[in-house]
């Protein structure tokens, strides 16, 4: 008898088990729960809301990244400002047309210019470090002491340019196109040449030092009094290459000094 309960009402005796009993109190305890569950949801959503409107919203890790990448951005500017002004930094200037103009001591640095069109251009003595010149058609182009230190070349088209005194350190001229360029007295130091096509290029006294040479074609171009020392020259080619005066990778000069 000590797992049921006996009740007496009027000589009639009802018998309950104990489990019965726990059974219905958890009935009545999810219907009690639902029930105030479901009046108070409304409640809890009108509180969310008013929350959400509020306070401020929490920007999520996406959000947090494009944030912080806006500076970033590149802006395009009207070729016709470019022209009056000379200067346009971190501009967005992808396949623009400036052929023939004349923009010496023009500021374009860090900004992008792959692809665009400076056939015949007068650059002279522009500032041009960090830019972005990946495929540009720089053909013709008077480049004289302008500084592409950093700068991203990959691919560009510099043939019969000229560039005398130009500063090109540690600039990426990958698979980029010279041919019969004006290097003279160049500055080379630690660029990246791979690749790159400069036959009958003119590097009379061009600074090389460091720089990659590996796959570069170099045939029958003037390397007189060059400095390539430290340079990495693998596969290079330098067929009918005038090296006189020359300093080689290792110190020494085909004609015995290591003198510069």
């Amino acid at each position: 008898m000590s797992d049921c309960l006996i009740y007496v009402n009027e000589g009639t005796v009802i018998t309950q088990t104990v489990a019965d009993l726990k059974r219905m109190n958890l009935k009545i305890f999810l219907i009690v729960a639902m029930l105030f569950a479901a009046a108070a949801l409304p409640l809890a959503i009108r509180l969310s809301v008013a929350e959400n409107i509020t306070q401020p919203l929490v920007a999520t890790p996406l959000q947090k990244f494009q944030k912080a990448i806006q500076p970033l951005k590149a802006k395009r500017v009207d070729t016709k400002q470019i022209l009056k002004t000379k200067r346009c930094t971190g501009c967005d200037l992808r396949d623009v047309d400036l052929s023939g103009t004349d923009l010496s001591g023009a500021d374009f640095r860090n900004s992008d210019l792959s692809g665009a069109n400076l056939k015949g251009t007068k650059l002279k003595d522009a500032k041009m470090g960090g830019a972005r010149l990946n495929k540009t058609n720089l053909t013709h182009t008077d480049l004289d002491g302008a500084d592409f230190q950093g700068s991203d070349l990959k691919g560009a088209d510099l043939s019969e340019a000229t560039l005398l005194n130009t500063s090109l350190i540690n600039a990426d001229l990958s698979t980029a196109t010279l041919h019969r360029s004006e290097l003279r007295d160049a500055d080379l130091t630690g660029a990246k040449i791979e690749k790159a096509n400069l036959s009958n290029a003119s590097l009379y006294g061009a600074h090389l030092t460091e720089a990659n040479l590996t796959g570069t074609n170099f045939s029958n171009a003037n390397l007189r009094y060059a400095n390539l020392y430290k340079a990495t020259m693998r596969d290079t080619n330098l067929k009918g290459a005038d090296l006189r005066m020359a300093v080689m990778p290792d110190g020494s000069s085909p004609y015995g000094t290591t003198e510069y």
